[in-house]
């Protein structure tokens, strides 16, 4: 769907994606800003890679694009011409034969044509530039004598110099005519520049100024390269990587947020009972003892609360009581009379891992006591904030400030968890609220979607919406052929986006691949091409590679020209197999940056909870998906995860929240159809080789001597 038709060019994916922090490359075009040393380098990293010719890599080879380029070019060394170097041959005999004029200033020198046509060709120019120099000079002085910006003013100037010019201009005109004329007597200027053109002429010189580019450039970097310089288009590229999902669209399922929440809250516990501890140093006076009883009180009235569940129900473990008991509470502002049925059937499968027609008895039996439990909770954090507030008043009004300062810092820890544990309930509550139900038809069966769902929120300008729509087999038979023709495998771990997963994860994904082949996946995003542009670069030059010799036994690029989209796959293999034994065989010229990337596995029938705990947990710890990395691409980021997972009764949906480069358009160097210069055996004898073009060049000069300087050589 990306790569394109172009027969020397192809599209490498990577596997996973190339995360983007956009901090990295920004700054203010708006104003014409200088781009910064940084922006600069940070660009010539990513343009520099190089990659092995392959339709999808898991990363680039190691290798430099300046370094494989200095490298080809140095490699190759021009063959000469030999019917070339015969016909500027005879024409440096031409103008280095002697040439007597009378110049009429006394010199008895004899020049060469090419001294008597340049010296003759000087004073034409010196006689122009005088005659240009007197009208400009003329003009200024009428700008002095009518220095007014008026109408009046300038007419009389005009008329001035039309005067002056009616009187002087012939005269001067025939100055620099009899000097054109001379020139003429001699060589025409014209024929002069045919012949410069001819001795300029022949394949060669582009290996020097390409060279010559690349050295000009090279900027020294600290960690020991060079940085040398990009354009990328567009040159704002950086402001496309905004995402537009909203704070809705990267809401969890309650169940995924809750996980995070019991993480919060074993923070806070680990807190608390250092408080504690820290308390007992306190004298047994009467204010702190009853908080420290009314602590201790809570919390075994809240272990109590969870004991009478775990009474009823000997399968479940005390993290998911507290997962639906987190749900409940922030989805009832009241306390006393906690929502029970805000927590939906699906969500209480996930948690308990049970049938739905089981889901019912749970749900009973959260009703009995899960007021007790809330309220219990509730109590057990107000007496331990009230604690340590009586602790720190204590502390101050005793002048104990040493006590108070190594407590101040708990209180603070103590105050941004439970910011974090309010911020976290309110995205479950949210999120329960939002909790998409399946739709069915008339025969009760679920309708899958369609991909419109997981389409863009919208298409930013330069950018194309793509949507994909594949079912679980076929990502299975995929892998399969994948593995076989690699003798790798793929299989899970190419769903899990080439990260490492735990082997329950990668258990959980393979036994749905294989229970679940109806599965549905749909993936949308939005793409744009970045396009690189080298200044310094002209791979151009290894098309003439035919006209030159090789300085090495390896090869630049292979001659092999199979296009890269032709049906015989085989053919292609085995073009990108000799590239990848070459120094040079292709290079990036853009690259493609995605988007807002969503991705919705659907089924018809309920998805195991399993299944959708595994991708939950999988993308909360910044793991990946197929070609799409799933890191935060940010070291200041509070996550280490850029995308965010939440899952139903029969799909689960994860979104990529970082802008990541999903692969390069790699463009196939020239074949190179060089010679190698240790062949002496050359079947063309047209050309001529350095050493037979030096020997004859001093064959020239040596019979040239002999027949007009012998004299004065002697």
């Amino acid at each position: 769907m990306i790569g394109g038709d172009n027969p020397n060019q192809f599209f490498c994916m990577g596997l996973p994606g190339t995360l983007l922090d956009p901090a990295q490359y920004s700054y203010d075009t708006d104003k014409n800003q200088v781009k910064p040393a940084h922006v600069k380098a940070n660009e010539s990293k990513l343009a520099d890679k190089l990659f092995d010719a392959a339709f999808m890599s898991s990363a680039s080879n190691g290798k430099h694009l300046t370094t494989q380029y200095r490298t080809a070019l140095n490699m190759l060394t021009p063959k000469l011409n030999g019917k070339l170097f015969d016909a500027k041959t005879k024409l440096r005999e031409v103008l280095m034969t002697p040439y007597p004029y009378n110049f009429e200033d006394g010199s008895s020198e004899v020049l060469t044509l090419e001294q008597v046509f340049y010296k003759l060709y000087s004073d034409y120019v010196s006689a122009k530039e005088k005659w240009a120099q007197k009208q400009l000079d003329k003009k200024n002085e009428l700008e002095e004598k009518y220095p007014e910006n008026t109408t009046e003013a300038n007419i009389k100037k005009q008329d001035a110099f039309l005067e002056w010019y009616g009187v002087v201009a012939e005269s001067e005109e025939l100055i620099v005519e009899e000097k054109f004329g001379k020139v003429l007597g001699v060589f025409s200027p014209g024929d002069m520049e045919i012949i410069t053109g001819i001795l300029e002429s022949g394949s060669g010189r582009e290996l020097a100024e390409a060279r010559a580019a690349l050295d000009n450039v090279g900027e020294l970097d600290p960690s020991g390269g060079h940085i040398y310089p990009v354009t990328l288009y567009p040159e704002n590229w950086f402001k496309l990587l905004d995402t537009s999902f909203t704070s809705i669209d990267l809401l969890e399922s309650p169940a995924a947020l809750s996980q995070r929440l019991q993480v919060l809250e074993m923070q806070k516990s680990n807190i608390t009972a250092n408080i504690n501890q820290f308390l007992q140093v306190i004298p047994d006076e009467e204010a702190i003892k009853n908080l420290k009883t009314k602590y201790e009180t809570c919390e075994a009235t809240y272990k109590e609360a969870f004991g009478e569940y775990l009474e009823n129900n000997t399968s479940a473990t005390l993290d998911m009581f507290k997962t639906v008991i987190d749900i409940i509470a922030s989805n009832s502002p009241n306390s006393d009379q906690p929502n029970t049925d805000s927590v939906a059937d699906s969500t209480i499968k996930r948690v308990f891992g049970v049938n739905l027609e089981d889901v019912s008895k749970i749900t009973e039996m959260l009703k009995k006591s899960a007021s007790n439990c809330i309220k219990a909770q509730q109590e057990l954090a107000n007496s331990s904030e009230a604690a340590v507030t009586s602790a720190l008043d204590y502390f101050t009004a005793n002048n104990k400030l040493q006590m108070k300062n190594m407590l101040t810092p708990l209180q603070q820890q103590l105050n941004e968890i439970n910011e974090k544990i309010d911020e976290q309930k309110q995205k479950i509550s949210l999120s329960t609220a939002m909790q998409p139900q399946p739709d069915k038809d008339a025969e009760g069966n679920v309708k899958i979607p369609d991909k419109s769902l997981v389409a863009p929120n919208k298409v930013p300008d330069r950018f194309t919406q793509i949507l994909i729509d594949t079912s679980i087999s076929s990502v299975s038979e995929e892998s399969s052929k994948s593995s076989s023709a690699s003798q790798s495998s793929y299989g899970v771990s190419f769903f899990f986006g080439g990260y490492s997963s735990s082997s329950s994860h990668q258990e959980a994904v393979s036994k749905e691949m294989e229970n679940n082949q109806s599965m549905e996946i749909q993936i949308g995003m939005s793409v744009a091409k970045v396009e690189i542009d080298r200044a310094w670069f002209d791979p151009g030059v290894f098309m003439l590679t035919a006209d030159m010799y090789n300085t090495s036994s390896e090869h630049i690029s292979p001659v092999d020209e199979t296009s890269f989209h032709a049906d015989d796959k085989q053919a292609v293999l085995n073009r990108m197999k000799k590239m990848n034994e070459s120094v040079f065989p292709c290079y990036p010229t853009a690259f493609v940056v995605a988007k807002d990337v969503t991705i919705k596995f659907v089924s018809q029938k309920a998805i195991s909870n399993s299944f959708a705990q595994s991708v939950e947990e999988h993308s909360s710890r910044g793991g990946g998906f197929f070609i799409f990395g799933g890191s935060s691409s940010s070291a200041s980021s509070d996550s280490n995860s850029a995308s965010t997972a939440t899952s139903s009764a029969n799909s689960v949906t994860v979104r990529f929240t970082a802008p990541q480069i999903l692969g390069y358009y790699l463009e196939a160097v020239a074949p190179d159809k060089s010679t190698a210069i240790s062949n002496s055996n050359n079947s063309n004898s047209d050309y001529i080789s350095i050493f037979e073009f030096i020997t004859a060049f001093k064959k020239m000069l040596d019979e040239h001597n002999e027949k007009y300087n012998k004299n004065i050589l002697s």
